[in-house]
């Protein structure tokens, strides 16, 4: 259950991120609120599946503690983690802000899942072939509403779709777009469970295909 503390405190986030889209923080703290009771569903379907058990059992981190990212700059940029490291080079993101602890939630396996879901959301940019530009992530919460039905992806979808949308006129991504990233994150396998760390060297086509993940139409986020 929310409390009126918390409800209070979406709503400021809310407010804030309507204002300036790049308060990632603001955004996670929604998250944290709005998502525990989904995310106790979310650690069921996480240890269905092998690498789901080895992911709770072993917890890695996408950070630079526990990543080589020299070496995947090494890889091919046709590869899963070429893509990925590139997809943050070339938008001046760090890896490390997306894994900072939670401070909503303290059940220490829904906080490793929550902070996984934030590292591996640049993993799903370079799968999807998404920018970090406002409309572009609007579009891979749709994605990610079709994966995981999380509440801050709804809000974003909903809140972001006014603001970077509707409000910059990008009238394929509001006939299109937005259903179709939504339609790719549901016919796509169960990806938060993945193991990324053990995928980086293959080729990034062959890994979508493992995973039935389909790349968005580049004439529709324009």
């Amino acid at each position: 259950m929310i409390t009126l503390r918390e409800a209070g405190r979406v709503g400021l986030a809310v407010a804030r991120v309507m204002r300036d889209s790049e308060l990632t923080r603001e955004i996670h703290i929604t998250e944290e609120i709005t998502g525990r009771d989904r995310f106790v569903d979310i650690q069921r379907e996480v240890e269905q599946t092998e690498e789901g058990r080895d992911l709770l059992r072993e917890r890695p981190e996408l950070c630079s503690e526990q990543v080589d990212f020299d070496a995947l700059r090494a890889l091919p940029p046709t590869s899963l983690g070429g893509a990925y490291v590139r997809h943050l080079d070339d938008n001046g993101l760090s890896a490390d802000y997306q894994a900072a602890n939670t401070h909503w939630v303290t059940d220490p396996d829904m906080a490793y899942l929550m902070r996984r879901f934030r590292q591996t959301h640049d993993v799903w940019h370079a799968l999807t072939g998404l920018g970090t530009r406002g409309h572009e992530e609007v579009i891979i919460h749709a994605f990610s509403w079709g994966q995981l039905r999380l509440p801050v992806s709804a809000m974003v979808v909903f809140f972001g779709t006014l603001k970077h949308i509707v409000g910059e006129a990008r009238w394929p991504a509001l006939r299109h777009g937005l259903r179709e990233a939504y339609d790719h994150g549901r016919r796509a396998d169960n990806l938060l469970p993945v193991f990324w760390e053990r995928h980086w060297e293959e080729p990034l086509e062959a890994v979508r295909e493992r995973y039935a993940i389909r790349a968005c139409s580049p004439d529709l986020v324009t």
